[in-house]
């Protein structure tokens, strides 16, 4: 029996494309566009937002919701492509930041303001909008980190559920009807807290070679 030497064992190797992290975006920010065309088609856009007027509320939801969604995607497609030495947290700051909203809403409540509107028939299509979108926006996700190779597909499921459920909650706030900090604290937070429990507990699955 004869060892087989080193060409014998590259002989059948082809060289592979390198993953373009601008591709990964690119391709979750199409879906990101279709999502939102969706959402507004179907539902409509708020009145101040079609008029290009949004209310101090709306702007300040949809960014931290779109730098959240943005700066997660960015570790997402990261994560395709290993590296010694390399960082991405920006997500985290962008978390932090996110996290400005609900302790707006506990500070004003240990004030005594009310907090009737955050249990109002428009929760729960909050919360299913929006998950619906991010399973959309999701999916590119997955799709893009199974062309490459993953070492941590636990955190990679974490980042996947927390990029698409802040996007999808963006695509969302363009229609939402509510303008109270009390609403986007509790069923804004929700529906990121849900999306990423459901894309670590699904995702890591689907990352298996």
């Amino acid at each position: 029996m004869t060892m087989p030497t080193i060409d014998d064992l590259v002989a059948d190797l082809r060289p592979v494309r390198r993953l373009s992290p601008h591709a990964g975006l690119g391709l979750t920010f199409a879906m990101l566009l279709l999502v939102t065309a969706l959402v507004l088609g179907i539902f409509g856009p708020r009145d101040d937002v079609a008029s290009m007027r949004p209310a101090v509320i709306v702007l300040l939801r949809g960014g931290l919701c779109l730098l959240l969604g943005v700066a997660a995607s960015v570790a997402v497609v990261a994560a395709a492509r290993p590296g010694v030495g390399a960082r991405r947290d920006g997500w985290q700051w962008a978390l932090a930041a996110a996290a400005l909203i609900p302790a707006a809403s506990l500070w004003l409540t240990m004030a005594g303001d009310g907090v009737r509107e955050p249990v109002s028939f428009y929760g729960p299509a909050c919360l299913v909008i929006s998950l619906v979108s991010a399973l959309l926006i999701g999916s590119a996700l997955v799709v893009w980190l199974r062309r490459g190779a993953v070492t941590d597909p636990v955190r990679a499921g974490w980042l996947v559920g927390l990029a698409a459920g802040a996007l999808g909650t963006f695509a969302y706030s363009l229609h939402c009807p509510t303008t109270t900090v009390h609403f986007v604290a509790l069923w804004y937070s929700l529906t990121i807290a849900v999306s990423s429990a459901i894309g670590r507990l699904a995702v890591p699955r689907l990352l298996h070679w």
